[in-house]
Order: C-alpha cells, then sequence, then structure tokens
C-alpha cells in the first residue's frame, strides 16, 4: 500500500510538472500579445483577460503542487531546528495530519464552489466558469495524495520491520 501511495505521488508529481509548462507558458504569451495588439496595433484581443486569468490560476496551483511536494514551500524551520529528531518527526507528523485535514476541506469546498458557478460563464469566451474553480479542489487532491504519501513514509520510517519481513 505505501509503495502504491509512494507511486500515486511520484505520479501524480509528474503530471503536475508536466501540465505546469504548458499553462505557464500560454498565461505569458496570451497576455505578451494582448499587450503588442493593444498598444501597438490598437486592436486588443476581447478574449485575453479571461484567458490569461484561466492560465495564471491553473499555473498558480500546479506550482503550489510542484512546490508542496519538494517541501519548498514557506516554512517555521527556526521553530523545530533545536529539536531532535524524534522531535522533528513529531512536528513533522503532526503539520502532515493538519495538512491532511486542510485539504480535505479545500477539496469538499472547492467542489462546492466549483458546481455553484459551473452554470455561469465568462462573458468574452462563453466558456463556464467551473475552468476558474477547478484547479481548487483538483490541486487540493494532489496535495492529499503528497501528504498522505509522506505521512506513509514518515510511518514506515519509525515502525521496526517484523521478522522475517524485508523493508523495501
Amino acid at each position: 500500500m505505501l509503495l502504491f501511495l509512494s507511486r500515486l505521488s511520484e505520479l501524480t508529481d509528474r503530471l503536475v510538472r508536466i501540465l505546469l509548462v504548458p499553462f505557464a507558458l500560454f498565461t505569458i504569451l496570451i497576455v505578451f500579445f494582448e499587450v503588442l495588439m493593444r498598444y501597438v496595433f490598437r486592436a486588443p484581443i476581447i478574449t485575453s483577460v479571461e484567458l490569461a486569468r484561466l492560465g495564471f490560476v491553473w499555473s498558480c496551483f500546479f506550482g503550489a503542487t510542484v512546490c508542496f511536494k519538494r517541501q519548498k514551500h514557506i516554512q517555521f524551520l527556526f521553530f523545530t531546528e533545536n529539536f531532535g529528531r524524534r522531535g522533528k518527526r513529531i512536528v513533522q507528523a503532526t503539520v502532515d495530519l493538519l495538512s491532511l485535514g486542510f485539504f480535505l476541506f479545500l477539496m469538499v469546498k472547492g467542489i462546492q464552489m466549483a458546481e455553484a458557478v459551473e452554470p455561469t460563464y465568462f462573458p468574452a469566451l462563453g466558456w463556464s466558469q467551473l475552468w476558474l474553480y477547478l484547479p481548487l479542489p483538483l490541486n487540493a487532491l494532489f496535495m492529499l495524495i503528497h501528504t498522505i504519501a509522506r505521512l506513509g513514509d514518515q510511518l514506515s520510517a519509525t515502525v521496526p520491520p517484523r521478522e522475517g519481513h524485508k523493508v523495501p
């Protein structure tokens, strides 16, 4: 089970990293071309603001997921640097358990928000605003997977193997 969770976390991370680049690149390009069209050619692209907003939101959430997986987000390391190895593990497990609850909350509320805005549309694009809110529950799910995998790794590192069982 732990191996499955670890592989799922890695697969999810790979997928998100693959999607992050085109979304970020798309956002940069659409903003660049909008500025070019608006101020140089005096012919603005009507849908550019909505497209840029969508690309930016998706890129931000994908980026947050990538950072979370690598633990590159803001952390209060000065708080735990004086703890021993066991103390650091306890704090990390506590933070992961709190994160687990938070990501579950984000996923549930994100689904509710996405369902609430699904019948509304972007004026210029005509697309459902569901696409603007979908990154919240989706990336909360990805972070939930990473958290569960990390908790599993921590638990397997603290529990000694039973006699006759090999450590993977």
